[in-house]
């Protein structure tokens, strides 16, 4: 029996937006189920499986709707388990908050998905988001990796190309 070091878990299938083919929108919240990660939960986890050194966090809906997330990557950061949202987050509602605990307790890395570079564009796909709020967010996520000093978390960047934003692609980058 060989017990795993690194996890995939949803630690959120909320989301506030209504993307035109997102498959949790398109079939009733998918087979996920709609809810979050309980820091209990995750707290029994860890405490029950020692060897678990890494945790993908995200995958279908947005990790900052968990109202338990900073307690989480807080606990994550003293038990040494590296955490990461490569799989996509919007950044339409995280907050200052958790957008700190992030820098502070060394997040390991996002992909924030940002498929437009004007409102316009970008609230096409990502029906009620707003392109300059993550933006925002980008820039005060920027501002605490310069007040901590840290290069975490990593961020990586996610344009996905459809037809009504290929237009916008350079103007993007």
């Amino acid at each position: 029996f060989i017990i795993p070091r690194r996890l995939r878990i949803d630690f959120s299938t909320l989301c506030q937006l209504n993307c035109k083919t997102c498959y949790m929108r398109l079939s009733n919240n998918g087979t996920m189920g709609y809810g979050y990660l309980k820091f209990e939960n995750f707290y029994k986890l860890i405490n029950e499986n020692p060897e678990i050194r890494e945790i993908e966090t995200s995958n279908s809906g947005e990790l900052f709707l968990n109202p338990d997330l900073i307690d989480i990557v807080k606990y994550a950061y003293e038990h040494n388990v590296a955490l990461t949202a490569y799989n996509g987050v919007n950044m339409n509602t995280v907050t200052d908050i958790q957008l700190e605990a992030l820098v502070k307790y060394k997040f390991k890395g996002l992909t924030i998905s940002i498929d437009g570079a004007s409102n316009e564009v970008y609230e096409i796909y990502r029906q009620n988001g707003k392109f300059d709020v993550v933006l925002d967010n980008v820039k005060k996520l920027l501002y605490y990796k310069n007040k901590y000093r840290s290069q975490y978390p990593i961020n990586r960047w996610q344009y996905i190309i459809m037809q009504h934003n290929e237009k916008d692609i350079v103007k993007a980058k």
